[in-house]
């Protein structure tokens, strides 16, 4: 029997993936293993592999076009073997299903049932071409006030991308077959990448249904320094404060269990270990991979797993299961020249931390003024899992394990 080769399901909060680029053509012979196609979701882009031995057929979606999970790619099936019919799929809106996106083509078709030939033949109503366009060719031309049939596609058949919208020129009053076109804006849009457009949804989700509660704390810094310096002379690689930091803090979380857990109603789910979400700039917007079991990790296995981490998130090149599982995150906006700042919670976390810069600030001691380095620390909270008195209590051991490290033995 045919197998089936679909988007896959890689996360609860996973709805819809676009095609990368396809490895294969219809007809080839594959075998269980090999590299299909590579498809990218709102947090990563990785490739999907032959589920079974025999030949792509039927083969669905083209580069750039965005699939719900679940949807059908192509199957694999023996030489002569009979494989489900599957009527043809309907263009996708951006959030990959069929929408108002259609409206172009479902127009033309009428146009061709009233004719009884296709658009632009005798009978019909003008000479209208059957318009394939991706959804974010679609949407980007609607923001830019052009018409998708002034626009030549590049694609199969004449399929539009949205690089053949970003390449058509529009000059203010340039008149398109009889319509005036709008004299070009002052400013300039452009689509959200799917990190950042996902991301704005569940920050705006988890700062509408969570009540966030927020302490900051300066931590003494000196002792973290010492040891970084030191540690840096003997350890290869060597650690930096983002790692020590990642130690003490996942090493601190087992003595308050709240902060590590998630709501769940009318109960909390207390987690067995630290996964410790590192949130990490990109291009494309914030990802944040998590530590697996970061609070039983020795510093010489810790540092190079996170350096590794952090390289792959950069690089877009993260494994699914890297994405998801977190359990608590800390945000270090400090090597950007940040004192302070909020964090939103990454849910379903109970708790973000986010690290400022390392400054200096004078203390009074001994009567006279002294130097002392610091971090400013903000802890943000999910109240429905803790109080202001579960938050205080771990920002203060946790300074006291950055001003004696011998605390974490």
């Amino acid at each position: 029997m045919a197998a089936e080769l679909k988007v896959p399901t890689l996360g609860m909060d996973m709805e819809e993936a676009t095609i990368l680029r396809w490895m294969v053509e219809e007809g080839a012979a594959v075998e269980k293993g090999d590299p299909v196609l590579e498809i990218e979701t709102d947090k990563t882009s990785f490739e999907i592999e032959a589920n079974s031995d025999g030949e792509i057929r039927n083969l669905r979606g083209e580069e750039g076009e965005t699939l719900p999970v679940g949807a059908v790619l192509a199957y694999i099936a023996a030489p002569g073997e009979e494989i489900p019919q599957r009527e043809e799929p309907q263009e996708t809106t951006e959030s990959g299903y069929a929408g108002k996106n259609r409206q172009s083509e479902t127009v033309i078709e009428k146009e061709m049932k009233g004719s009884g030939g296709v658009p632009g033949s005798p009978g019909s109503n003008g000479n209208r071409r059957r318009l394939r366009a991706s959804p974010a060719a679609r949407r980007a031309a609607d923001e830019r006030g052009l018409d998708l049939e002034d626009i030549a596609g590049s694609g199969p058949q004449g399929r539009i991308y949205l690089s053949d919208v970003l390449e058509a020129e529009v000059k203010p009053g340039e008149d398109r077959g009889g319509k005036l076109t709008i004299p070009a804006p002052t400013s300039h849009r452009e689509p959200l990448s799917r990190i950042r457009r996902i991301g704005a949804e569940r920050t705006a989700k988890s700062f509408a249904e969570v009540p966030h509660f927020y302490l900051t704390r300066n931590l003494e810094a000196d002792r973290l320094l010492e040891v970084a310096e030191r540690l840096g002379e003997k350890m290869e690689p060597a650690p930096g404060v983002t790692e020590l930091l990642v130690l003490a803090v996942a090493r601190t979380l087992k003595k308050h269990p709240r902060l590590n857990a998630r709501y769940a109603g009318d109960e909390l789910e207390l987690q067995d270990q630290v996964n410790l979400g590192v949130a990490v700039a990109t291009d494309d917007g914030l990802v944040v991979p998590s530590l697996k079991g970061a609070d039983s990790m020795p510093l010489q296995e810790l540092v190079p797993e996170l350096k590794g981490l952090i390289g792959r998130a950069r690089s877009g090149s993260l494994a699914p299961e890297e994405l998801s599982g977190g359990t608590f995150t800390i945000s270090n906006l400090g090597m950007m020249g940040i004192d302070s700042f909020d964090a939103v919670i990454n849910t379903p976390e109970a708790a973000i931390l986010a690290v400022g810069r390392i400054r200096t600030v004078p203390e009074w001691q001994g009567g006279e003024w002294v130097p002392r380095r610091i971090i400013s620390a903000t802890l943000s909270v999910d109240h429905r899992v803790a109080d202001g008195a579960d938050g205080a209590r771990f920002l203060e051991d946790l300074q006291a394990v950055l001003t004696d490290w011998e605390l974490l033995l």
